[in-house]
């Protein structure tokens, strides 16, 4: 399975079309399933960085196009189901992505802890243990 890179998304999630052709030809072929590619997990947190910083769109904005992207049939990204609950989970909290993300994963797996010193994890979860 080839790989995809954050440029490539983008381009096909802000509708760069007329300019880059073959992007929406991939992604045509990525909804019918026709063709698989994977998107690395850092990929998948660039473009909501780029998203959110550069383009200034609004978090629960960013959660649609990232959870539509999920469900594009011929569109791979490792720990689906996790980066979903990461996309609600930070679309509730509104906090940090990655700690969204190392929730999602602590309650992925039941008896999960979290060793942090950030305390705006305890709006998210119970699960952090305290080191401070």
């Amino acid at each position: 399975m080839n790989l995809i890179d954050t440029n490539v998304i983008l381009r096909y999630l802000i509708g760069e079309e007329a300019s880059t052709p073959g992007v929406f030809e991939l992604f045509d072929r990525l909804i019918r399933n026709k063709e698989k590619v994977e998107c690395p997990v850092i990929v998948f947190f660039q473009i909501i960085f780029v998203l959110k910083s550069f383009y200034k769109i609004k978090i629960s904005k960013i959660r649609n196009i990232m959870q539509d992207l999920l469900n594009i049939p011929g569109f791979y990204v490792p720990q689906k189901p996790v980066l979903a609950s990461t996309l609600d989970i930070w679309e509730k909290h509104c906090g940090d992505i990655v700690d969204a993300y190392i929730v999602a994963l602590s309650t992925s797996e039941r008896g999960r802890k979290i060793y942090s010193m950030d305390k705006g994890l305890d709006k998210m979860t119970n699960l952090r243990v305290n080191l401070s």
